[in-house]
C-alpha cells in the first residue's frame, strides 16, 4: 500500500527480457535508505517487489500481465520513474490509499501552464469513467492527485510546482501515456451497490 506521495525519481540502468517478462535495475538514492529484498516499491504507480539490492540500485521483475496493462512496455534504459516505498504504520497519509495496481493507461491531451503550476488534461476512458469525480482522488504514474474537473471525454488535474519539480512530469509532454489507478474506495462502492441492485 502507498500514499501516492513520490519520494524521488529513479533511472532504469539495465533491462533484461526473460521468460517471465523483464527484469529492471533501477538507480535510486533516498528509497534505498531502508529498502530490503521482498519489499514492495511503487515505480510510476506500479507495485513491484524488490528482488535484489545493491549500493545504489535495486532490481525488480515485471511479469507479462503487468507489462501489457501499463506503460512499462515502453520503458527502456535511461527511462525515469517515480519511486515511493510502501507505507509504514507511522507514515503520514498525505495523499490517499494507492495499491499500485494499474487499471488502465491514459493520454495527456493538453497542458495549460501558469507561471509555475499547470493544469493537465487526460483522456477519460470508459473503463474508469465511473470512478472519476470532481475533487475525488486519482493516482497518475504513482502520484496522488485531486481531480479538478470532469468532462465528457477528458478530466483535468492541477499540479503545483513542487510536484512538477520532484517527479518525472517535468519531462512529460502532450501525447505521452500515463498509468492510472482509480480510487479503490470508488471501485468498492460501485461493486457493493452493483451487487445490491442485482439482488
Amino acid at each position: 500500500m502507498f500514499t501516492g506521495i513520490v519520494e524521488e525519481t529513479g533511472v532504469i540502468k539495465k533491462k533484461i527480457l526473460n521468460l517471465d517478462g523483464m527484469e529492471l535495475t533501477i538507480h535510486a538514492n533516498k528509497v534505498l535508505e531502508d529498502l530490503k529484498v521482498n519489499d514492495s516499491i511503487s515505480c510510476s504507480g506500479i507495485c513491484l517487489t524488490v528482488t535484489e539490492l545493491f549500493d545504489k540500485n535495486f532490481v525488480v521483475q515485471l511479469v507479462e500481465e503487468t507489462i501489457d496493462r501499463t506503460t512499462a512496455k515502453f520503458w527502456d534504459i535511461d527511462t525515469r520513474v517515480n519511486l515511493e516505498r510502501s507505507l509504514l504504520p507511522t507514515t503520514r497519509l498525505g495523499g490517499h490509499f494507492v495499491q499500485g495496481h494499474v487499471d488502465t493507461i491514459t493520454e495527456i491531451k493538453n497542458i495549460k501552464k501558469n507561471e509555475e503550476s499547470a493544469v493537465w488534461d487526460f483522456t477519460l476512458t470508459s473503463d474508469i469513467k465511473n470512478y472519476i469525480v470532481e475533487k475525488g482522488s486519482i493516482s497518475l504514474d504513482g502520484i496522488s492527485l485531486t481531480i479538478a474537473k470532469k468532462f465528457e471525454d477528458h478530466f483535468s488535474v492541477a499540479l503545483i510546482p513542487h510536484t512538477l519539480d520532484i517527479t518525472t512530469w517535468k519531462e512529460k509532454k502532450i501525447g505521452d501515456l500515463i498509468n492510472v489507478e482509480a480510487d479503490m474506495m470508488a471501485k468498492y462502492l460501485e461493486n457493493f451497490i452493483g451487487n445490491k441492485n442485482a439482488i
